[in-house]
């Protein structure tokens, strides 16, 4: 498995670091899903993860999707990770998921 990383910041805010994929999906949800069962708004710090998939992706989604009240915000969204938001269309399809991204520097 891949360096991964998540720190709780509060009971709603978490920062994800190393590589969100499919081997680290489980990490994910069992580390937000308290939170997503509760309700209410969820903000994951992204600026930290150097690689995504569309498995880890998916997981963030389905957490937004399970939500009955509040949105799921992503925050820090770099390049990279921003690619794989936007293949997979999720931004269009989810009501309650939002995408902040990273600014560019330099």
């Amino acid at each position: 498995m891949a360096d991964f990383g998540i720190t709780a910041n509060g009971s709603s805010m978490f920062a994800l670091s190393g590589e969100l994929d499919l081997a680290t999906v489980p990490l994910v949800e069992v580390a937000i899903g308290e939170t997503v069962a509760r309700d209410g708004s969820i903000l994951l710090d992204l600026a930290d993860v150097t690689f995504a998939d569309s498995s880890g992706i998916g997981a963030i989604v389905r957490s937004a999707q399970a939500l009955s009240a509040g949105c799921l915000v992503l925050h820090g969204v770099q390049d990279r990770v921003s690619r794989v938001i936007d293949v997979m269309g999720v931004e269009r399809g989810v009501p309650n998921f939002h995408v902040i991204p990273c600014p560019q520097h330099g």
